[in-house]
């Protein structure tokens, strides 16, 4: 009894460990909901989160393939060597990339997501019927499953870097890629991807 009393003790920390950084995307989840900018701003990187964003926006607004393990805009660049785009394509491009960097410039910030999330809430109530459950402790266990229900893939890339995808709750085709890394003695959101089951992202851990 005694030996199992100390391998609890001593597992204990690790599993609290393991568990931290789910309790973060929690937190941040609850705190957009909110609109508490306060909690979302000391959560999220967002020099770093806006650059992961505007690779995975721009990839998808031009139907290109996302490789998020070579530099933030290398997939936006052209060889040399490449035949030249015709105009259409470069029109396509140009605007695409124009569209995402106002999305991210009005919307990637502490003030911002909220909004966002808040002109979700209004598209699921008034055009598809959906009303969202409010906050309360009683619904708790329903909200944390729903939130469960919608992960499809959570790793530690390593001891200190976390990756969670999640499909989006109002089109499951949309999934959103998120890298958690400890800093300043915290878990932060240090990158954020946007992409779909037709131009998946690849595994952070299967890209070290």
């Amino acid at each position: 009894m005694a030996f199992l009393f100390r391998a609890v003790l001593w597992l204990l920390p690790f599993a609290l460990y393991a568990a931290s950084p789910f309790a973060t995307a929690w937190t941040l989840k609850e705190a957009i909901k909110s609109g508490n900018a306060t909690v979302v701003d000391a959560l999220v990187e967002w020099d770093s989160v806006r650059v992961s964003l505007r690779q995975s926006m721009t990839a998808l607004a031009l139907d290109r393939p996302m490789d998020f393990a070579a530099p933030p805009e290398a997939s936006l660049t052209v060889s040399s060597n490449a035949p030249k785009a015709g105009l259409w394509q470069r029109v396509k491009g140009y605007f695409g990339t124009a569209a995402v960097d106002r999305l991210i410039a009005r919307y990637a910030n502490a003030e911002g997501l909220p909004t966002l999330f808040s002109y979700g809430q209004a598209y699921r109530r008034y055009v598809k019927g959906l009303e969202e459950p409010p906050k309360t402790l009683a619904n708790l266990p329903y909200r944390i499953a729903e939130f469960w229900s919608r992960v499809r893939h959570v790793a530690f890339v390593t001891p200190a870097a976390f990756e969670i995808e999640m499909t989006d709750k109002t089109d499951p085709a949309r999934r959103f890629t998120g890298l958690f890394q400890w800093r300043d003695m915290r878990w932060k959101l240090t990158q954020l991807y946007v992409h779909t089951n037709a131009n998946p992202l690849r595994r952070m851990a299967y890209a070290r």
